[in-house]
């Protein structure tokens, strides 16, 4: 007997709520299967990951400007060392568990911040809500399995700084988000969200945190040159955000779907209605679009922030979540704030992970999977509102995100969905529902000044 005849077999001895989660789960383990080991010679692990680790454990550069390059910081290839010990097969099942597991505790930490209920507990609501949310993520937590990237271990590290900070463990959220951080840059995005928030020495952890991890490598294997892997890269890589124009970087432009590609796209493409009109080859634009480009991207992007800062107002942490309103705050209505404030933070929070897409120089779909938490409160929010207008949000969502794939609207048709977009606008949306929906802090003196509560 097989291993799914087992956990088919184990989960018909289960009450009904809990069978459908494990056969949903196996389910899901299995289709992530078949994307995640359906590239094996020629995917990013054996491509991109593994070759990194083999150059780092030689002591040579890492970074180089060739195709399928390495362009993150060196964090992610040391870590990548002891998998291709185990050979290509081995080393890719195991990394294979690793996000698996990642995306357990993705999905676990997105469920606690939305106030989820236990097991056994779902009401019709929350069901809905779940296959909904399921339903606008689902195809961007299945992207970085396809792809075998670092993704979903990203964003998992990004949810326990979250889940951490909404326990108000700010060291523990600063270790975890620094982290995240010294994978990819934009988790860096919660350092000034730590700093409004009242939390200065866990914003200068979590900075500290993600470059000193990148400096790990250097004393573990060092280049046999005496060059730095952290300096390379900012230099390599990192260094083109300033020097070229916004949108550009080391991937097709369609697949950039940050604000940075679709301002690129819409200035040098325009608004294509064939795949006739899309460029074939890299795009080179002149020094008055590449101004034009930086006002574009720049100036919407500070827009956005001070809209977010505005819904977040005022500054400061939460009373009713502090240190000392946990140890004597144990009656009912305090408990009552205290959940108030924290799904308060989750909506923040929420909130940042979408400007962390948008801000990033590079955003393809495998990014995307950082969303489970906003896709998870927006369908709750939508469960929980009347009126036909939430069903004209959740078809645009649904048109914009799932179906935005041309495995299922076919190449041409996802490649001008690309163009437009699609995506971008998925996250754009999210963000202006999070935004205007965001619940108020508790009434009762517990926000970050009481004033602002009365």
């Amino acid at each position: 007997m097989n291993t799914a005849h087992i956990a088919i077999e184990v989960a018909s001895h289960l009450p009904s709520q809990r069978r459908a989660l494990v056969l949903a789960a196996l389910a899901v383990t299995v289709g992530l299967a078949i994307g995640f080991f359906r590239h094996t010679l020629d995917g990013e692990w054996s491509q991109v990951y593994a070759r990194a680790a083999q150059r780092m454990e030689a002591g040579e550069s890492i970074h180089y400007e060739e195709p399928n390059a390495y362009a993150y910081p060196p964090l992610m290839a040391l870590l990548t060392i002891p998998l291709t010990k185990l050979g290509l097969h081995g080393g890719l099942a195991a990394w294979y568990l690793i996000n698996l597991a990642a995306v357990t505790v993705l999905a676990q930490g997105a469920w606690s911040l939305a106030g989820g209920p236990p097991i056994g507990r779902w009401d019709r609501r929350w069901k809905l809500a779940c296959g909904l949310a399921a339903l606008l993520a689902a195809r961007f937590c299945a992207a970085p399995f396809e792809n075998q990237q670092f993704d979903v271990v990203i964003a998992a590290l990004a949810m326990l700084g979250c889940t951490a900070l909404a326990e108000d463990r700010p060291m523990a959220a600063a270790c975890w988000l620094g982290a995240s951080a010294a994978m990819k840059c934009t988790p860096l995005l919660f350092a000034p969200y730590l700093l409004w928030r009242g939390r200065l020495r866990a914003a200068a952890v979590m900075v500290l945190a993600a470059v000193g991890l990148n400096r790990l490598p250097e004393l573990l294997y060092p280049q046999r040159s005496g060059g730095s892997y952290l300096a390379e890269w900012i230099h390599t890589f990192l260094g083109t955000v300033g020097r070229e124009a916004p949108g550009t970087w080391y991937s097709d432009l369609l697949l950039n779907q940050s604000l940075a590609g679709l301002w690129s796209r819409y200035v040098q493409i325009g608004w294509p209605l064939s795949t006739s009109q899309l460029p074939s080859g890299p795009l080179v634009p002149s020094a008055e679009t590449i101004t034009l480009l930086r006002w574009l991207v720049y100036g919407s992007l500070a827009l956005l922030a001070v809209a977010a800062a505005w819904r977040m107002l005022p500054p400061g942490w939460p009373m009713s979540l502090s240190a000392s309103a946990h140890a004597t705050g144990g009656s009912p209505a305090a408990r009552a704030d205290r959940s108030s404030a924290r799904q308060r933070l989750a909506w923040e929070m929420a909130i940042c992970l979408c400007l962390m897409l948008l801000a990033s120089p590079m955003s393809s779909k495998a990014h995307f999977v950082v969303l489970l938490l906003p896709c998870l409160l927006v369908a709750r929010n939508v469960m929980e509102s009347v009126g036909w207008q939430r069903w004209i949000i959740v078809g645009v969502l649904i048109c914009l995100g799932p179906l935005s794939s041309g495995e299922i609207t076919g190449d041409a048709l996802g490649d001008l969905l690309l163009a437009w977009g699609g995506p971008t606008w998925f996250v754009l949306l999210l963000l202006g529902v999070l935004w205007w929906k965001i619940p108020p802090w508790p009434r009762d003196g517990s926000s970050p000044h009481p004033a602002a509560a009365a």
